[in-house]
């Protein structure tokens, strides 16, 4: 190990380095916290998929007996690209869960005219799931709803499961979908509505090619529940990016205040590297990898951390109540990337130009 390198410094210095790396541990537990804001998001995840696949069309009132309903349903049917899924016009609600973060949000619910048809959109999205008992009037729901509610199969759901469920339901079948969503088979002799799938199309895609099928024709194509998700949480991600830029800014001038008194006590340190020809750019260089050595460190170390006690959370509290906390996401990433960022560039930005002027004469 070369006397001048970093890990020389970080290994003979374990006291100050220590401090540092501390300091620069927190911006990792950013990741966390951006972890667990997106876990909001996380519980719409298997509704987003669902609905990315499965594009729900519905008969209006100002469709004179429903003439261009009818017209537009004798188009995709004919259609080779398209499973038409046909369903009752009457509504059945979701079940509302308690997210990550403590608070009631709700859920998303889909309604078939048969179990053969809720069986075909299971296949299609490649879920794993025993309809055996499902019947007329019957209900599944994702293993994470019964965890919240206390439910098994067996089970019935009513209003006082929920008191905006009207009617009672048997809960004939539990499915591990990984989303939080109930599933409900109920036959209507007039449906009005359309769950319609495609097996190379989806999404935004698949909206425009039903609506390219629509033309003049009276009826309402839903957008992608993911829209109406981003619309609703927006506020989140507002509210906790300003938290990630003040947290950034506090910890930027934590840190380098800290390290301004330890390089200022390396300032004679420094005058002898210039004294003995090191050049401003190797000092600049020499100061720049010591920082950086310390942050990888701090982020080996917090990246370790987070991972455990995600694990840990997650077997242990919240996977037994239904809730989960993400190992990973983008939000947590960028947060952690930011303010990492934010406070490692102008540290050593201002400790390199300062100590590649130290000069030995001064002293």
């Amino acid at each position: 190990m070369k006397p001048l390198s970093a890990l020389y410094y970080i290994k003979g210095n374990k006291a100050r380095s220590g401090i540092v790396i501390f300091l620069l541990f927190f911006t990792t537990l950013l990741f966390l916290g951006g972890n667990y804001v997106y876990s909001v998001f996380y519980y719409w995840k298997g509704a987003i998929e669902y609905s990315d696949r499965c594009c729900k069309v519905s008969a209006i009132t100002t469709d004179e007996e429903f003439k261009d309903y009818y017209a537009f349903r004798e188009k995709v049917l004919k259609d080779d690209s398209l499973i038409v899924l046909e369903r009752t016009p009457q509504g059945y609600p979701g079940l509302p869960v308690t997210c990550t973060m403590g608070f009631e949000i709700g859920s998303d619910s889909m309604v078939f005219q048969t179990v053969d048809d809720l069986k075909i959109l299971f296949d299609e999205m490649n879920v794993d799931a025993d309809l055996s008992d499902m019947k007329d009037g019957s209900v599944c729901i994702s293993s994470a709803v019964a965890k919240q509610y206390n439910l098994k199969k067996g089970d019935v759901l009513d209003a006082s499961v929920n008191k905006n469920i009207n009617g009672t339901y048997a809960i004939d079948a539990i499915v591990d979908d990984g989303s939080y969503s109930v599933f409900y088979v109920q036959y209507s002799d007039e449906p009005l509505r359309m769950n319609i799938l495609s097996r190379n199309i989806s999404g935004d895609e698949l909206v425009d090619y039903l609506k390219n099928i629509q033309g003049d024709y009276k009826l309402k194509i839903d957008r992608p529940i993911k829209y109406y998700v981003e619309e609703e949480f927006a506020p989140f991600s507002i509210v906790f990016g300003v938290g990630i830029a003040l947290l950034s800014l506090v910890l930027a001038i934590i840190v380098n205040s800290v390290i301004t008194g330890q390089f200022i006590s390396r300032t004679y340190e420094f005058g002898v590297y210039r004294a003995i020809g090191l050049s401003k750019k190797e000092i600049y260089k020499k100061c720049g990898a010591e920082l950086l050595g310390m942050d990888i460190i701090a982020i080996v170390i917090g990246a370790a951390t987070i991972f455990l006690g995600t694990f840990l959370a997650n077997e242990l509290y919240y996977m037994p109540k239904g809730q989960y906390l993400p190992y990973y996401s983008n939000m947590g990433l960028y947060s952690f990337v930011a303010s990492n960022l934010f406070v490692i560039i102008p540290t050593i930005m201002l400790k390199g130009r300062a100590m590649s002027k130290a000069d030995v004469t001064e002293f």
